[in-house]
Formats: C-alpha cells, sequence, structure tokens
C-alpha cells in the first residue's frame, strides 16, 4: 500500500470532501433515549457500508425482551490472507434535552455542525466542529469511513479486512449486545482484534492510552406510595406532612443507604468486601507511578471544570491514590431524580411517586449478575417499598500494554511524534467484556485528535489547533490510514 499517498490525499481533500461528509452525518439526529433520528441514521451507515463495496450488509434488529435499536452489520472481506479487524463503533448520542448551547452569548444549534473559533482549555485554541456526538462517537466513525473509501479509491483495496458492528444502543448500555453477539458468533470468529475509533489527544496533545474499560449496569429506583404510608394514587396536598410520609424523602433515605458519597463508598453489603475485586496489579502500579510523574492533577481538574476533587480521611485525593479510587473502587452516580413539581413558582404537595435514575461502575473484574444480586438482597431487607429496575449491563475488560494489538498501536503514535502515556483504565464503560469472553478477542481504541465536552453542552472536536503540538480530526484520519497498514503486517504475524 502506498501510505504516502493516503496521507497526502486527506491533506489535499480533508476540509472540501472529508470534513463535509463528517458534517453531513453528525447532522442528523440519533438520540437512542427517545429514538429520534436513530433508524435513519443507521440506513445511513448502511448505504455507507454498501457503497464501500460491503457484502452481507443489514440491519440486524436487536433481540430480547424489549425491541430496541439495529446494530449495522457489514463484511468487506479479500481472498487474500489478511487479518479481519471487527470495527466495532456506536451511532447513537445522548439527548440535548435541558442542555444550553450558548456560545459567547449566542446559541448553537447542537445539530447544526458549526464551526467555531473556541478556547477549550486555557492557552489552547483553535477552529472547532461543534455538534452532539461529534467527539462520542459519530465523528471519529466517520473520519475512519473516510480513510476507507480512499484506500478504495486509490489502491482499490483496503490494507486488512473488516466486519462492522456498529450499534445505536450503547449510550443505553447496550443493553442487546450479548444477544447479539450469540446470534452472530458465527461471523464473528473471523475476526482476529476489535478497534474502536475514538479521538484521543488531551486538550495540550498528550495521547492518554487506555487499556481498559470499568464494567457498568444501568438501574433505576422507584418509590410510590403503598402500605408503608405515602399518597396511592395521587398527589396530595403538603399541609398533610404531619400525616403522611413523603416519598421523595424514603427514596433519599434509601440512596444515603447505599452509598457515602462523601467517602466514594458502597455501603451495600458484599460489594466492597467482593474477592473478585483484583485492585492494580504490579503492571498497573508501574503504570499508575508512571502516571503520577507525568500528570499535572489541578489541570485535570480544569479539563473537568471542577474546583478539587473528593477528601479522604481529610485531604483531598491526589497522586495515585486517586487513580486508584477512580478506576479499581466500585462506583455509583445518582444521575438525575424526577417526581412531583420542579418548574417554576412552587406547588405545595406529597408525590405520589418518584424515580431515580443510576448507574453503577465495576472495577475489576466484579459481576454483573452479583452485583445485581447484592443491590436486590439490600433494598429488600431494608427498603421493601422501594421497586430497582436493572436495565442493561455488562463486566469490566482489559488488555496487557504488551500485547501485539497495543504495541502496534502504540508504535503509529510514536510515527506521529507521539508518547503516549498508559492508563490501566478507563473510567468510563463499553461492551468490549463482550467481544473478549465470548469471542476471545483482543481489543483496542484509539486515534490522534482532541475532542471535548461528551455528554455536554458545546461538544467539539479539533478542526484546526493554533498550538501545533494538538491535533484535529485530520490527523486522526491520517493515524487510522497508518494504524491499518501497521495492523496488515502486525497482527498478520501473530
Amino acid at each position: 500500500m502506498a501510505l504516502n499517498d493516503i496521507i497526502n490525499y486527506i491533506d489535499l481533500n480533508f476540509t472540501q470532501k472529508h470534513l463535509e461528509k463528517i458534517r453531513d452525518f453528525i447532522k442528523q439526529p440519533s438520540i437512542s433515549a427517545t429514538g429520534e433520528g436513530v433508524r435513519e441514521t443507521a440506513e445511513i451507515l448502511l448505504t455507507k457500508i454498501e457503497t464501500l463495496g460491503g457484502t452481507n450488509v443489514h440491519l440486524a434488529e436487536t433481540m430480547g425482551k424489549e425491541f430496541g435499536h439495529p446494530q449495522v452489520y457489514g463484511e468487506i472481506k479479500s481472498t487474500k490472507n489478511k487479518p479481519t479487524i471487527l470495527f466495532y463503533s456506536m451511532y447513537d448520542v445522548q439527548p440535548v434535552y435541558p442542555e444550553k448551547w450558548i456560545l459567547n452569548g449566542k446559541k448553537i444549534n447542537p445539530f447544526g455542525a458549526e464551526i467555531h473559533e473556541y478556547e477549550w482549555f486555557p492557552g489552547f485554541s483553535g477552529k472547532c466542529l461543534m455538534n452532539r456526538g461529534v467527539m462520542n462517537q459519530k465523528g471519529p466513525t466517520m473520519a475512519a469511513f473516510n480513510v476507507l473509501e480512499t484506500f478504495l479509491d486509490l489502491e482499490g483495496e483496503l490494507p486488512v479486512n473488516f466486519v462492522f458492528v456498529i450499534e445505536g444502543e450503547e449510550e443505553l448500555g447496550s443493553p442487546h449486545m450479548l444477544n447479539f453477539i450469540q446470534e452472530y458468533k458465527e461471523q464473528l470468529k473471523s475476526c482476529t482484534a476489535v478497534y474502536f475509533p475514538m479521538f484521543f489527544e488531551n486538550f495540550d496533545g498528550q495521547i492518554r492510552f487506555y487499556l481498559g474499560v470499568r464494567g457498568v449496569i444501568e438501574a433505576k429506583l422507584w418509590c410510590r406510595g403503598g402500605s408503608w404510608g405515602g399518597p396511592i394514587s395521587r398527589n396530595i396536598h403538603s399541609s398533610n406532612s404531619g400525616l403522611v410520609e413523603n416519598p421523595i424523602f424514603k427514596l433519599i433515605e434509601a440512596l444515603n443507604s447505599i452509598k457515602n458519597d462523601k467517602n466514594n463508598k458502597i455501603l451495600v453489603k458484599g460489594i466492597m468486601e467482593d474477592p473478585k475485586i483484583i485492585g492494580p496489579s504490579s503492571e498497573d502500579r508501574e503504570i499508575i507511578n508512571e502516571l503520577v510523574k507525568n500528570l499535572n492533577f489541578r489541570d485535570l481538574k480544569e479539563a473537568m471544570g471542577v474546583k478539587k476533587f473528593r477528601d479522604m480521611e481529610g485531604k483531598e485525593l491526589d497522586g495515585g491514590n486517586a487513580i486508584i479510587e477512580q478506576l479499581f473502587t466500585p462506583g455509583l452516580s445518582i444521575n438525575g431524580i424526577e417526581g412531583g413539581y420542579y418548574g417554576e413558582g412552587g406547588m405545595t404537595i406529597i408525590p405520589h411517586e418518584v424515580h431515580a435514575n443510576l448507574d453503577i461502575r465495576l472495577p475489576p473484574f466484579q459481576e454483573v449478575d452479583y452485583v445485581k444480586q447484592c443491590y436486590k438482597r439490600h433494598l429488600i431487607e431494608k427498603f421493601p417499598m422501594i421497586e430497582v429496575v436493572f436495565g442493561s449491563g455488562y463486566g469490566p475488560a482489559k488488555m496487557s500494554p504488551s500485547h501485539p494489538l497495543i504495541q502496534a498501536t502504540k508504535a503509529v503514535y510514536e510515527i506521529f511524534q507521539k508518547i503516549p502515556l498508559f492508563y490501566p483504565l478507563l473510567a468510563g464503560s463499553a461492551p468490549f467484556s463482550l467481544f473478549q469472553t465470548m469471542l476471545n478477542l483482543p481489543f483496542v481504541y484509539g486515534g490522534l485528535g482532541h475532542a471535548g465536552r461528551a455528554h455536554s453542552p458545546l461538544e467539539y472536536a479539533v478542526l484546526e489547533s493554533y498550538d501545533s503540538k494538538v491535533g484535529g480530526v485530520k490527523e486522526f484520519e491520517k493515524f487510522f490510514a497508518t494504524l491499518l497498514v501497521e495492523f496488515q503486517t502486525k497482527l498478520s504475524k501473530n
């Protein structure tokens, strides 16, 4: 493959051709929580794979107890002996309501794919593409397709074979991915490794190379009035608060029994004591020690938009303790509580029901079913009036830095003069454990280019940085092209 020709073509055609294809794609809403635009987006990807010469291209309707959003499936395979990459990605995005997308006093269309001058961190600025999903994950997905199209146009073939699995439910916790893998196990067995495209540069151009992910379980807690107390079928006047208990207070009591948020300790029996939690290995501790030497925790807080980290034992978390607490400790977040009246003015009521949305994070190698059982048992014993409904969930996944797939990816970063800083895990989650446990496939995710504010207003990806150390979407495309050639040579030998 004439890689230099591919790189030159990206340089010459990015602004006029590739960027416009990315903008067209991200303008299409695909909000999995509401279903808005989801199927239309899946159809766009279906057509894209067909245009690239894909075979067996179809929408795999999700399977399970409840109907969901389809997986986009397709294959591009040559007759030559090449490694096959399972290109896993997602086309769904988070809702934008009730966010306010305002930049410099002006409203920004969350699905306008607008280009703005933006300072993403003090001293770092440039031209940025703003849109829901431009970082997470539609931007890098379409950028990768641009590269595949370029290879086919210039060379007539791809460096590696591909199997595409692009889901529309990742933001819902991938509820049907397990069933999909079971159904398509024969087709997926030919794959060599999993790749997930991401813009991976930090705000200052540093590459943070994450070697795994935590697991996640979504849950919803309901408290309704009943025999225990509280209004049964309707809201009642708050003047009755001396006589009648309030479901909101009961839910708050239950939530406080689950976690001591000040100390970040889960209070559910069996969670913190779980013998399956292995903590950081000696290899992890070496990585953490190197991280502490290179991380600026003040900049990390600035990037997050927070003033301080947790106080633990009277001292703010810092250094290796902060990394271990974030990555290797069971976690739980309350995403929101809804019940009663919270509009303008006031409404003097005792509501008859309230619910809270939670996400539970699993460190290596805590198991989903065990965690669910512990939470169920806790609530049944202590708060029988609280109903818990678990959504989707999957376990943590982890790779060794010495694995050939990781080393091949690291080598490509170094080609672009980037020395990646390894992390044992990403604090977030993705369903890589399902590919590991069911198909025995290694995985890697990442790429060049800085992007930020995922799940937040003004989500952005850099197009042109005024600091040469920070790359953008065009640099991601060059990285991905080089990575495919590296996979062709390195993965064929292993």
